[in-house]
């Protein structure tokens, strides 16, 4: 009877699988590949959709111009804007705050994941349908 509950027990604190995420990129982006291949490494099942210019994308999902990076994710009903760290889209999948549209890394900051030169420390803002920001994270 123990071994049951135990075995119960680990069942109920497996996390709950990941969305399948979609990334669209320009097809000559080398960081964003890096990151790609940094999102699947953390568990994410992605896809990629290259495209030559995405910018009316980018607005149609309430990314602004002073958010904006070199790739846009899409995730679990979420906007994921540039470099944001896994565990970061993670907390926010599995915390739903009300109101985020999504997460942004704007500019392509050197030490985020998939740019992996070190260096600074950046800010992840969380972004609403309204425009507003906030900041998220500091990394």
């Amino acid at each position: 009877m123990l071994i049951a509950g135990a075995t119960l027990t680990a069942w109920r604190t497996e996390p709950a699988p990941l969305p399948p995420m979609r990334v669209v990129k320009s097809p000559t982006c080398g960081c964003c590949a890096k990151w790609v291949a940094y999102m699947k490494q953390q568990g994410f099942t992605v896809s990629v959709e290259d495209k030559d210019q995405f910018t009316q994308l980018k607005r149609s999902n309430g990314v602004t111009a002073a958010l904006e990076s070199c790739h846009t994710a899409f995730v679990g009903g979420y906007v994921i804007e540039g470099h944001v760290p896994a565990d970061l889209v993670k907390k926010l999948l599995a915390d739903r705050p009300p109101g985020i549209k999504g997460l942004a890394a704007p500019g392509m900051p050197a030490s985020a994941p998939g740019m992996d030169m070190g260096g600074s420390h950046y800010t992840i803002y969380s972004f609403d349908a309204q425009g507003r920001t906030a900041v998220y994270a500091q990394r």
